[in-house]
């Protein structure tokens, strides 16, 4: 569950901020605040099962299945953020020409 989406986009952002636009600049922040409220709901959940006094072979079988679910919600974000970061790359490249 770790990313550094939110601190690498900010680094690219304030070293070109004329390049991206506020509008793509919303959207990556909206998607990266979502992305860090899931991370840290699973965190969350992962601790409750941790600490629960359930049999270990259940708590794994819980723990895989709230990470499977999780990795499959989270995949779409991800996915945009990176179609987001591509644009911008390709903003960049033809802005440098």
């Amino acid at each position: 569950m770790e990313h550094m989406l939110k601190s690498e986009t900010r680094t690219i952002a304030d070293t070109y901020p004329a390049l991206l636009s506020s509008e793509t600049q919303a959207k990556l922040d909206y998607l990266l605040d979502a992305l860090e409220n899931m991370d840290q709901r699973i965190a969350l959940e992962l601790e409750r099962v941790k600490m629960s006094p359930a049999d270990e072979e259940l708590k794994d079988f819980v723990r895989q299945d709230i990470l499977a679910n999780h990795e499959a919600s989270r995949l779409p974000l991800v996915q945009a953020v990176e179609d987001l970061r591509a644009q911008y790359r390709v903003s960049i490249a033809d802005n440098s020409n």
